[in-house]
């Protein structure tokens, strides 16, 4: 077997290696935590010895946690920029510390599956491109490998099939107790060779889509959105979907309904029509600005279609890059929100404020 190997999954690369993961250069380390994060054996202790207390002191500072969940932390004296904890082993009596409605025979896949998605998730919000994760619930939580091995593989290559960003994934191997041979491992290498052949023939379908459904004419795709009132418009560049992906669904959380223009699914031949037509049914359009969406004539556009209409218009800037010239002069006035990755939540919440105070104003 090698030692190294790598797999292709749309634009990123999943490189599956054998040694300690420590070593990685990474952004991200992820490590395998209790719901206590006492972090007192196995990869988390090794973790905390190498990174420093200020590891475990950020890690509890986020209780309660509940299995299956992954939590960022500093990464101390590390390398790396973060720590993503996936908790895996449950040694607390606080029964909040397991997922409701999750059945027992579900909660292996449950945990390895759930966290490594929510580790991608923050990834995403972070803007990073580059984690090295374990073979997550191997080892203390006893999971068997062959499980771990499909669960892991399907998750991040679910994840990585759904961005265009180029990320490296690092999956290290290492048995520190000395039970396992690097055969016994074997399930790994096989799981993601399987899912670097299915995005073959993803891209293969997919590469000159137009739409999703392809039983959809472009006449049922204008009725769809020509008489829907939604709450926001988001306008933005394509470049920046994995940021505008996160916005989407926690604004959608909060209640508000979207409408979103995914991977050019209303590029056929009449979809002008199609996104005036939303922006005339949307209450407020938020401008995604940055220096890929202030270079894109579609989205400078849609914001100009929307000053026109005399609606409400929120610029959230990924970066400082100013706005195009030609709608600099509407937007001069606009109070924006500057996107914040690290606190996420508090930055959703204000925004959630924002919107709600303009619709109100209507």
């Amino acid at each position: 077997m090698e030692i190294t190997k790598e797999y292709h999954i749309n634009n990123s690369i999943v490189r599956v290696l054998f040694g300690d993961i420590l070593a990685s250069k990474a952004d991200v380390i992820v490590s395998t935590a209790s719901s206590t994060m006492n972090m007192g054996g196995g990869l988390g202790k090794a973790i905390r010895e190498a990174g420093g207390e200020a590891i475990r002191d950020d890690a509890k500072s986020k209780l309660p946690v509940k299995l299956g969940d992954a939590i960022a932390t500093t990464a101390g004296l590390l390398f790396q920029k973060y720590i993503f904890h996936c908790i895996t082993i449950d040694i607390s009596v606080d029964k909040s510390c397991t997922p409701n409605g999750i059945d027992e025979s579900e909660i292996s896949q449950y945990i390895v599956g759930h966290s490594i998605d929510k580790c991608f998730q923050m990834l995403h919000v972070m803007d990073l491109t580059s984690i090295a994760i374990p073979a997550i619930g191997a080892g203390g939580a006893g999971i068997p490998i062959q499980m771990v091995a499909e669960v892991m593989a399907e998750t991040i290559g679910k994840n990585l099939r759904k961005t265009n960003k180029s990320i490296l994934v690092e999956i290290y191997l290492l048995d520190c107790h000395g039970n396992m041979s690097q055969w016994d491992y074997l399930p790994i290498f096989e799981k993601f060779s399987s899912q670097e052949s299915l995005s073959k023939v993803y891209k293969e379908q997919t590469e000159d889509r137009l739409i999703y459904d392809t039983s959809l004419g472009q006449n049922d795709l204008e009725s769809s959105v020509s008489n829907v009132e939604k709450d926001v418009f988001i306008s933005y560049s394509r470049k920046d979907s994995d940021v505008v992906a996160s916005l989407y669904k926690r604004l959608e959380q909060s209640g508000l309904k979207c409408w979103i223009d995914i991977d050019g699914m209303y590029s056929g031949t009449s979809f002008k029509k199609v996104i005036v037509d939303a922006i005339k049914n949307s209450k407020v359009l938020i401008f995604v600005s940055s220096e890929n969406s202030n270079q894109s004539r579609n989205v400078v556009n849609e914001v100009s279609v929307a000053i026109e209409r005399g609606k409400k218009v929120i610029p959230i800037r990924l970066d400082m890059t100013p706005y195009s010239e030609s709608i600099e002069y509407d937007l001069i006035n606009h109070d924006f929100l500057v996107f914040d990755p690290i606190h996420f939540d508090s930055f959703n919440d204000k925004l959630v404020r924002r919107i709600a105070s303009v619709i109100n104003m209507e």
